[in-house]
């Protein structure tokens, strides 16, 4: 007993040992192919964001790391059979990632790792624009549940043990968006989005 006592003792020193604090932030684009979301880099036209707080413990090989962000997401919607319109949705979440993070060190310089992510979040601001117009007095009524889930994969380099840049690919399970849009007589269901999409991170750990 005395013995698996002095190995837990030790596992947690030597986690506690290379454990982090970090914060992070980054774009998170609402398309779900990756030659889109460049293209809306270049165009200038995300506006969807996130910001937290990050704690990273492991080595080199595994690492858990996970956050508390405020993660702004969302869908966009060209709707070419309604007059060209367009429709952007942007719902914020307080989420809850926990990045698994399998890696190889390349010395003191950096390290390259891949990762999958499970996440968690709840639904706490929600608007709209309607062709750049804001949506007026949007509340709940177009968010079928507030409760988000889902998973991401990405890889990722950490450099001289202090920065990290990042890059996942991240599903929404379940439809997120609840409601139909009409104009001139044509009606487009929004129900079966599920703000899938491509985020890029930055952390910067002490």
């Amino acid at each position: 007993m005395k013995k698996f006592i002095i190995i837990i003792a030790s596992l947690l020193f030597a986690v506690s040992a290379h454990a982090q604090f970090g914060v992070i932030a980054g774009i998170t684009s609402s398309r779900s192919d990756i030659k889109s979301a460049i293209a809306d880099v270049q165009g200038k036209n995300i506006t969807q964001y996130h910001v937290g707080i990050t704690y990273k413990f492991g080595g080199n090989v595994f690492a858990v790391q996970p956050a508390l962000l405020y993660n702004v997401k969302g869908t966009a919607l060209d709707i070419t059979d309604i007059s060209s319109t367009k429709l952007d949705m942007k719902t914020g979440f307080i989420e809850l990632p926990v990045q698994l993070q399998l890696g190889i060190g390349l010395g003191d310089i950096a390290r390259i790792y891949g990762f999958a992510e499970p996440f968690i979040g709840y639904a706490v601001s929600n608007s709209g624009t309607f062709n750049g117009t804001a949506v007026k007095d949007l509340k709940w009524e177009n968010i079928k549940n507030r409760l988000e889930y889902g998973v991401g994969v990405g890889l990722g380099v950490e450099l001289i043990k202090h920065v990290q840049v990042s890059v996942k690919y991240f599903w929404n399970m379940g439809n997120l968006y609840n409601g139909d849009i009409s104009f001139a007589g044509v009606t487009k269901t929004i129900a079966d989005s599920k703000a899938n999409g491509i985020a890029a991170s930055v952390a910067l750990l002490f």
